[in-house]
């Protein structure tokens, strides 16, 4: 399976929100960064990266993603696409999304999406800022944990 094929399936499991089969297509080191909101929600491994697209995307009605390019070289892939988020509250946010993506033996170890965070904050539902920041605090705190253990 070429690189694109493989984010073209990936992005068909993220509509899904099947976010397992979404973690299942990277490395155990793989890193995805959400370049505007910085290190902090920076998630590095399958079981970070299911929590990571839980918080945000968990409690969506449904997610549609639109694949405008698709450029591969190598072992990068830079892709740019357009989501829209459906909330089980009938609101829906249109984010254009720019993001890159590096391989190594068939599994995605770099994903670095670049959006606009006025863009994306100004469509949300009353209350979804502070809902992701809960997960993630709960998300942070246990991924500490389990790190001390």
């Amino acid at each position: 399976m070429s690189h694109t094929e493989t984010l073209r399936q990936l992005f068909a499991d993220l509509e899904s929100i099947d976010f397992e089969a979404v973690a299942s297509r990277c490395a155990k080191d793989c890193r995805y960064e959400d370049v505007p909101v910085g290190d902090a929600a920076t998630a590095i491994g399958p079981a970070a990266i299911i929590a990571k697209l839980s918080g945000g995307l968990g409690d969506l009605e449904s997610l549609e993603t639109t694949i405008h390019e698709i450029l591969e070289h190598g072992d990068t892939v830079l892709v740019e696409r357009t989501e829209v988020w459906h909330h089980p509250t009938g609101e829906s946010a249109s984010l254009p999304v720019m993001a890159v993506f590096k391989f190594r033996e068939g599994k995605i170890v770099l994903w670095r999406d670049y959006w606009d965070m006025q863009t994306l904050i100004g469509q949300q539902p009353p209350g979804w800022l502070e809902r992701v920041a809960a997960a993630n605090t709960k998300t942070n705190a246990k991924a500490n944990a389990n790190a001390g253990a």
